[in-house]
């Protein structure tokens, strides 16, 4: 199977998550999730989101399998794991409007691109959170665990969450929608959560991924050697990755877990 350009050396994926980062202009949500389409029209007509509209509508649709209404969200504390430069955490303060919410990301290029955006955006990592036990009501990522230690992050995420808390992820998975609930199931369960649903959101991302442009003119915003890479890790035409998504080979699965009361 084609492999994405993110190493597992810790330090060469921080070097490499630091130089995507700089190439993002200075005021934009800046994310490379692999998105959802169609977006909302409200989400393509804000400015804020217009760069990445398709990567801000796979948030929503986190959001939206979490069963809480209005007055909730208001109550709730989230946490992002991997937040990058923030967007999903702009979408959720602008439509959720939650009484905190806190993103980690590994890189300090992000971070500062996060503040500019007003959004609280924290340097750590995801395996060794610096949160109090049960802190949180709603943890989650979209589309980043494969980039780091599952079974940490998962034993973290429980550890802040309140109990009766909710842990939301996105995530693509090579293999049907059945294998991948199996999937999250079993490492949901050894973290002590129990698995409420996996949503299929296939086609969504698919319709996403081979949308017009894609991540084009940012790739070549990047460093030379950087772009034949990145092409995998993106997407893009011509990648094997790609391929594999048109073929059907690949699901994406937005999987609800609770943390029991």
């Amino acid at each position: 199977m084609a492999r994405s350009l993110i190493p597992n050396t810790t330090w060469a994926r921080r070097l490499i998550y630091e130089l995507i980062y700089l190439s993002f202009g200075l005021n934009r949500t800046g994310m490379f999730n692999v998105g959802f389409a169609p977006a909302r029209p409200d989400i393509r007509a804000n400015p804020a989101f217009a760069d990445r509209p398709n990567q801000i509508q796979l948030y929503a649709e986190m959001f939206d399998r979490l069963p809480w209404e209005a007055d909730r969200w208001r109550r709730s504390d989230c946490l992002e794991l991997a937040a990058g430069c923030g967007g999903g955490l702009l979408y959720l303060n602008t439509h959720r409007a939650p009484r905190t919410s806190i993103g980690v990301e590994q890189s300090n290029v992000a971070v500062w691109r996060a503040r500019r955006l007003g959004v609280d955006v924290r340097q750590g990592h995801v395996a060794r959170l610096a949160f109090e036990d049960e802190q949180f009501d709603c943890v989650f990522c979209a589309d980043a665990v494969g980039y780091f230690p599952v079974a940490a992050a998962l034993n973290e995420a429980f550890r802040v969450m309140r109990p009766g808390g909710y842990l939301l992820l996105a995530e693509s998975f090579h293999g049907s929608r059945e294998a991948a609930r199996n999937h999250f199931h079993r490492i949901g369960e050894a973290a002590g959560f129990d698995l409420l649903d996996c949503h299929d959101a296939t086609d969504g991302v698919r319709r996403s991924l081979v949308e017009g442009g894609k991540r084009s003119s940012f790739v070549q915003r990047l460093p030379g050697a950087l772009r034949d890479s990145l092409k995998e890790t993106l997407f893009l035409e011509g990648s094997e990755r790609l391929r594999l998504w048109q073929t059907g080979a690949y699901s994406f699965v937005i999987v609800t877990f609770r943390r029991p009361p």
